[in-house]
């Protein structure tokens, strides 16, 4: 497991799954990365083992890859089971994971949430003030946990991936791409107010990364080009022009995390689950 957490305009941190410091009790391990307004957790689950959050103010979510036996129990109901791929969003309050055998599963957090960003490897590092704060949900969640199976959203011609929301969180996860991306068709682009966590669940990326001039050329960077293996999460901050291709062969599963929900992914039709919420959007 390497994380590469890109804060400001360079990587300043690379951790390799030796650090002491991120072994979580128990068998299982977990790995934290934060922004300005979300917080990105990826977890080495064991059986054994139990993923408790005591009373988070927002909804979180919940990424399960495999067809492990999975357990989500929120308040004192009664649990949840998922056994596919599916993307889970828990509502606020307290909550657990768990899982029938060993598993990888990553998790979601708005910013609102202390404890989640103190468990950050970049939190002393401090914010990015480019990137706009979050501000109050505008929606109202439910208070249900929501199941999205992968099996039940089929690709959709002229739809950006599978993009969902929660109220102050947007997630893209894109279908599984096989063998190595065209270089002759990538996307560089920049958000001029909001940073973008990419994360990696299968396969490797490289991320290409470039830092617009400014009058100060004191503030020029070269470009950098950053390698990672999977499960991995990548932290672009805002203005910084960036373009993410998947290289090898065999599978590759990427996610973008974005906070607050965008705007744009909104207007276009594109949000899967944004009939799920009422508000301004519709």
């Amino acid at each position: 497991m390497t994380i590469a957490a890109i804060v400001g305009t360079s990587v300043v941190d690379e951790i390799s799954e030796r650090d002491p410091d991120l072994v979580s009790a128990g068998g299982s391990r977990t790995w934290t990365v934060c922004g300005r307004n979300f917080v990105v957790a990826i977890t080495e689950l064991e059986a054994s083992d139990r993923l408790t959050e005591h009373e988070l103010p927002d909804e979180y979510v919940l990424f399960l890859q495999d067809h492990t036996v999975v357990g989500v129990e929120h308040d004192g109901r009664a649990p949840v089971s998922v056994s596919e791929p599916a993307l889970v969003v828990v509502p606020a309050g307290t909550s657990a994971v768990h899982a029938a055998s060993s598993t990888t599963v990553a998790r979601v957090f708005t910013a609102r949430c202390d404890e989640q960003m103190r468990r950050a490897v970049n939190h002393a590092a401090g914010v990015d003030l480019r990137a706009t704060p979050l501000p109050a949900p505008t929606e109202a969640g439910g208070d249900r946990i929501r199941i999205h199976r992968l099996r039940d959203i089929p690709d959709e011609e002229g739809r950006l991936g599978r993009i969902f929301r929660t109220t102050s969180l947007m997630v893209n996860w894109f279908p599984v791409h096989e063998g190595p991306r065209d270089t002759e068709r990538l996307s560089p682009h920049s958000h001029e107010d909001f940073e973008q966590m990419s994360v990696t669940l299968v396969g490797n990326y490289i991320h290409h990364l470039r830092v617009p001039w400014t009058p100060r050329m004191s503030e020029w960077r070269d470009d950098e080009h950053v390698q990672v293996s999977s499960p991995s999460m990548t932290l672009i901050p805002p203005t910084v022009v960036h373009t993410t291709r998947a290289v090898g062969a065999g599978p590759h599963m990427l996610i973008d995390v974005f906070a607050p929900p965008r705007e744009d992914f909104l207007a276009k039709g594109w949000v899967l689950n944004a009939g799920e919420y009422q508000g301004t959007h519709p």
